[in-house]
């Protein structure tokens, strides 16, 4: 099997304590949200899809491609005698239409005299053999002929029944069971009754992120506790009693090579502000975006704005989202919040960024902050084992039975508990993120489920750009880092580690011993440093017992491309908590080993081409 992990990050529902088994949404207006079936939303809930709890990623539920529903005819050939079946036919209506649209017939015609004379047939069975006796001996020879036909009918004989199959057959207008009793009895029709097919409800999630350049996964694990007891005093010396208990997922990370900086938003929590650029003559007031385009609430802007800045806090999401709509142009997926309800006047088309003369076009500038309480962003995590089948790739089976073709799990509610950021001389800047997951969902046997959003490309999901420069990650040199209002040309290493410290919860009433819930508790900041100095402030700073809260003397760490994407930490409020002046066995330069523990995040502000989508 191949092994598969994509990410998909969209909004959740929750209504005030009560979970919803089976609404879906079927419709987003500048106002409105459409549930099928409907179901009570008040100011200030959000929504969920299914019991999975909040904050979780609705599942999309899709039309997905035609399931047949067999036809299948009995015919019972009660006569003995052959020439009772001279010139009989038997008609199918519709038999190689896979959509239920082409009206066609199929007419098997018999001769017991080697000249057919009845309707015109597609398919003439000529049973005049002297050695055809009986009518077992006609039904195998009808068997034998439509086994070579091409058309999408199966036959089979039991006892003196003819069994005829429709491939794609539909609802039968005339008893399943007819008899061929005598020569008057000389055709048998039968038809189909409207549409030959039925759509089947194909679920996914709208996994479309392409994760950028990752490193290492691990998707993270269910744990599940076990019970042992013994149900009364006495007994043998082996527990008499086992149950499972508490269900936990534990242990997800994402290791990145950073291409681009995005991920930042899930630690802090808010993105207070994006500045980014708009198709110029743009609609005012909708949802439909050009092919191969986003749209965006450009927050009360009208038509043929080409930019515009947002000063919305979009708490724990962002307002850019997915161009994914309807083919009215009326709905939206992922679908938008419910309290961006009050701020959907002016839908617009986003113009995406490009690359001219080595340099970003049209950049998106996201500015991120440190959210305050527990509504910290989540994401999604789809992982796949396939067998790869060569149609319906990543669908699983439609059947009460284990899945042999696609194992699915679902790592819903993934928050960002600790994300570190390493840049070692020589190296890429990488990005590691330790999850806290809410809980892993595996599909029921009967769902039918299509993994990665039936993308077999993972070039096509969306934020993948064939750009080059955009493709590419961040570097070492092209950094810097400030310290006590200078900065720091001579760094070797730096390690920064921010810790949201989430907390496992369960609450009463949730209904689900698999889920929990992560609450953000004490927020830490720990950098690490080593690099050649040539004074002694570093060893000064570690005896200052004055707190650095300078504004003149941020902490500030950026990293640029060549392109002119980057990203900027500024810090705040921070001690020297550590360092190492330690001989050089070399008898080179001088190698100091720093920490310094800042306390508060004072900006954060990511240039770059990656799209948020919630």
């Amino acid at each position: 099997m191949v092994n598969d992990l994509y990410v998909g990050c969209l909004v959740e529902a929750y209504t005030g304590s009560t979970l919803d088994a089976t609404a879906r949404i079927t419709g987003n207006t500048h106002n409105t949200i459409t549930f099928s079936p409907s179901i009570t939303i008040t100011s200030g809930d959000y929504l969920v899809i299914r019991g999975y709890g909040a904050p979780v990623p609705a599942p999309k539920t899709s039309s997905g491609t035609n399931t047949h529903v067999a036809q299948v005819l009995t015919i019972g050939f009660s006569s003995t005698t052959k020439g009772d079946y001279d010139d009989n036919s038997i008609t199918f209506g519709q038999v190689p239409s896979a959509d239920g649209t082409t009206s066609t017939q199929f007419v098997i015609g018999i001769t017991t005299d080697g000249s057919y004379g009845g309707a015109a047939a597609d398919l003439t069975v000529d049973v005049s053999d002297a050695q055809i006796l009986t009518r077992e001996d006609i039904i195998d020879v009808i068997v034998a002929e439509v086994a070579k036909d091409t058309v999408a009918v199966a036959a089979s004989r039991s006892g003196s029944n003819l069994i005829l199959t429709n491939e794609f057959g539909g609802a039968v207008t005339v008893p399943s069971s007819q008899t061929v009793s005598d020569s008057t009895n000389n055709s048998i029709t039968i038809t189909t009754a409207g549409t030959t097919t039925a759509n089947a409800d194909v679920k996914r999630l709208l996994s479309d992120q392409w994760l950028g350049l990752l490193e290492s996964a691990t998707f993270p694990n269910t744990e599940v506790e076990m019970k042992q007891m013994n149900l009364s005093l006495g007994g043998s010396r082996n527990y008499t009693y086992q149950y499972k208990g508490i269900e936990t997922a534990t242990g997800g990370n994402l290791g990145l090579v950073s291409n681009h900086a995005s991920w930042l938003y899930y630690f802090f929590g808010r993105c207070t502000s994006i500045t980014a650029s708009l198709e110029a003559a743009t609609v005012s007031d909708h949802f439909t975006a050009p092919s191969g385009k986003v749209i965006v609430d450009s927050n009360g802007a009208t038509g043929d704005d080409t930019a515009f800045t947002s000063t919305v806090d979009t708490g724990p999401n962002c307002i850019i989202t997915s161009s994914t709509t309807s083919t009215d142009g009326t709905t939206l997926f992922p679908p938008v919040p419910k309290h961006f309800e009050v701020i959907l006047k002016n839908m617009e088309s986003l113009k995406l960024p490009s690359m001219s003369s080595g340099s970003i076009d049209d950049a998106i500038l996201y500015t991120f902050e440190e959210e305050e309480n527990d509504e910290l962003p989540s994401f999604a995590l789809e992982q796949v084992f396939s067998k790869l089948p060569s149609t319906n790739t990543y669908r699983t089976n439609n059947a009460d039975a284990d899945e042999d073709t696609n194992f699915v799990k679902i790592a819903r509610g993934n928050r960002v508990n600790t994300l570190t950021i390493t840049a070692n001389e020589n190296e890429e800047i990488k990005m590691t993120m330790d999850l806290n997951t809410r809980t892993v969902h595996s599909l029921e046997k009967t769902e039918i489920y299509e993994a990665r959003k039936g993308v077999t490309d993972e070039t096509s999901f969306f934020n993948y750009n064939s750009t080059d420069e955009f493709r590419e990650p961040f570097f070492f040199s092209r950094g810097y880092f400030k310290i006590f209002g200078q900065q720091f040309l001579k760094i070797n290493s730096l390690t920064l580690t921010m810790n949201n410290n989430l907390q496992d919860r369960r609450f009463i009433g949730v209904g689900n011993k698999s889920i929990k819930e992560g609450i953000p508790a004490q927020r830490t900041y720990e950098l690490q440093f080593t690099g050649h100095v040539t004074d002694d402030k570093l060893y000064n700073e570690l005896l200052n017992q004055t707190e650095n809260d300078n504004t003149g003397q941020y902490l500030e760490l950026q990293f640029e491309k060549s392109n002119g994407e980057n990203f900027n930490l500024k810090f705040t409020d921070y001690f020297i908590s550590a360092n190492n002046f330690p001989m050089a066995d070399d008898k080179g330069p001088i190698v100091v080993e720093a920490t310094v523990m800042p306390r508060t995040l004072q900006s954060c502000t990511v240039k770059t081409h990656w799209i948020l989508q919630g």
